[in-house]
């Protein structure tokens, strides 16, 4: 006995749509991030730098990409809060050493500080776990989902197309 025509439309469906979403969800690192891509996450998603290791810094602008070098501010941006963790901890240094021993209230905003709320749309990007310096930026994953469903309407076309012949190679 034949397969019906139609199992197959089903077929092609349920994989194509397998593969978008397998090919679409984010991978998780089984190893913790380093500091150097968490200060580019820290970039990357606006928000102030928060504080790290001095040689995050480094490290960050090292590993920063070719395109984000070339095109962006980030360099500059990650070598001032670099530069504002070195005055900061000098001026740490000099205050420990004054008599009084005061603090100073200006420290540098860690990444959980007094950010603003986000809006909907920003949180919904931050769900989508988009927002990271190396994970696939939206408008491709938009694409993406777009290409496979253009996909697979050509491939459910075709098949009906081929279904209606064979049903009319039939007819007496």
């Amino acid at each position: 006995m034949r397969k019906r025509p139609a199992a197959h439309i089903f077929a092609v469906i349920a994989l194509s749509a397998g593969l978008a979403v397998a090919a679409l969800l984010p991978g998780r690192a089984a190893a913790a991030t380093p500091c150097w891509k968490q200060v580019l996450n820290d970039w990357s998603k606006g928000r102030a730098i928060g504080v790290y290791p001095l040689h995050c810094y480094r490290d960050a602008i090292k590993n920063l990409p070719e395109d984000v070098r070339d095109y962006s501010n980030a360099a500059d941006d990650i070598s001032a809060a670099l530069q504002a963790q070195i005055a900061h901890r000098s001026l740490r240094t000099v205050q420990s050493d004054t008599p009084n021993g005061s603090k100073n209230g200006n420290g540098a905003r860690s990444a959980t500080g007094s950010d603003p709320s986000p809006s909907a749309y920003r949180r919904a990007i931050d769900n989508l776990g988009t927002s990271n310096a190396d994970s696939v930026p939206v408008p491709l994953l938009v694409l993406a989902s777009l290409g496979a469903a253009l996909i697979a309407l050509a491939a459910a076309l075709t098949l009906t197309k081929r279904v209606r012949a064979l049903r009319a190679a039939r007819k007496p």
